[in-house]
C-alpha cells in the first residue's frame, strides 16, 4: 500500500514548480552540485541554466521535445533524492505520462537531451526544481537529483497490449483508428446515434483488462464532454437501446492517475487499459 500511496503523490509533486523560480538559482546551488559530482566521480554536462545532466542511455526512440515542442507527452519512471541520499519520491518502476510543459523546469531542460527509451540523471538547482517553497520531503532551496528512464509513448504501449488482448481472446472488435479505441456493438438499438449534447441514461460495467470489475451501475448525465474521452468517443457509436463493449487505452480514461475506492484501496492502477460495457437506456 505504501508504494501506491506514494505513487499517487507524484503528479502534483512534479507539477508544483512555479515560473517565478525559473533560473533563480544561487551560487550555493552551483557549489553543491559541483562538489557532489566531483565527490562521486560523475561525468556530467552543464547546461547554461545551471542544470547538470548525465546521459546513461541516449535511447533509440523518437527525440523528446523536438523543435521545442513543450506539448510533447513523455512517459517515464523516476526516483528523486537529495544530495544527502534521502529519497523523497520514487515511482518504483511504474510509469507516469505527462506533458513536458507541466514538469519541473529541470525536466523541461534535461529530458530533450535524450530520446525515448533512454535514461538520464539530472542534477537540478533549486530554482529549476521546487524553489523557495520546497515540496513534500524537499526542504526549501534544495538541489535535487532525479534518475529518469523514459519509455515509449504510453499510447504505443497501450496499442500493443490492446492488440494482443483482442487477438488472444478472439474478440470481433472494430477499431476507431484516430483514437485507438476498440469496440463491439452487441445490440444495434433504434433511431439515431447519441449526439454529443445529449442527456443520456445508461447502465454500465467497468473492468480492468484482467476482468476485475471496479464499478457498475446506472448513470444519467448531460453533455458527453464532462465524461472521460473513451466515453465521449464510444457512447455516440450507440443508439437508444444499443449496447456495446469498449476497450479503452489508458490515456483516454484516467491516464497516470491511480483511482481508489471508498475504503482507500486501489481500484484502478495507473496507466490501466479499461473495458466498459455500456447500454444506452435512453437519451434526449
Amino acid at each position: 500500500m505504501r508504494k501506491l500511496v506514494l505513487f499517487a503523490l507524484i503528479l502534483p509533486l512534479l507539477a508544483s514548480c512555479m515560473k517565478d523560480d525559473y533560473v533563480d538559482y544561487t551560487i550555493v546551488d552551483e557549489e553543491i552540485i559541483s562538489e557532489y559530482i566531483e565527490n562521486n566521480n560523475i561525468v556530467a554536462e552543464r547546461h547554461a541554466s545551471g542544470l547538470y545532466y548525465q546521459i546513461i542511455d541516449q535511447g533509440s526512440g523518437e527525440p523528446i521535445g523536438a523543435d521545442d515542442n513543450v506539448d510533447d507527452k513523455v512517459t517515464f519512471s523516476f526516483k528523486g533524492y537529495l544530495t544527502d541520499g534521502e529519497v523523497f519520491t520514487d515511482s518504483e518502476g511504474e510509469n507516469i505520462t505527462q506533458y513536458l510543459s507541466r514538469l519541473l523546469y529541470g525536466f523541461q531542460i534535461g529530458l530533450p537531451n535524450i530520446n525515448r527509451e533512454g535514461e538520464i540523471h539530472l542534477y537540478i538547482p533549486s530554482g529549476l526544481a521546487f524553489g523557495s517553497n520546497g515540496a513534500n520531503g524537499v526542504p526549501a532551496n534544495s538541489v535535487v537529483i532525479f534518475e529518469i528512464k523514459v519509455d515509449r509513448d504510453q499510447d504505443d504501449i497501450d496499442a500493443d497490449i490492446l492488440a494482443a488482448h483482442i487477438i488472444e481472446n478472439q474478440i470481433m472488435a472494430e477499431q476507431d483508428e484516430e483514437s485507438g479505441l476498440y469496440y463491439e456493438i452487441l445490440v444495434e438499438g433504434e433511431g439515431e446515434n447519441v449526439h454529443e449534447n445529449a442527456i443520456i441514461d445508461v447502465s454500465y460495467k467497468g473492468s480492468l483488462l484482467n476482468g476485475e470489475v471496479f464499478d457498475e451501475g446506472t448513470l444519467s448525465y448531460s453533455n458527453l464532454s464532462g465524461l472521460i474521452e473513451a466515453w465521449q468517443i464510444g457512447v455516440p457509436k450507440l443508439k437508444k437501446g444499443g449496447k456495446g463493449i469498449f476497450y479503452c487505452p489508458s490515456q483516454m480514461c484516467y491516464g497516470s492517475s491511480t483511482r481508489y475506492d471508498n475504503e482507500g484501496e486501489v481500484s484502478i492502477p495507473a496507466n490501466s487499459i479499461l473495458i466498459f460495457e455500456i447500454e444506452v437506456v435512453n437519451f434526449r
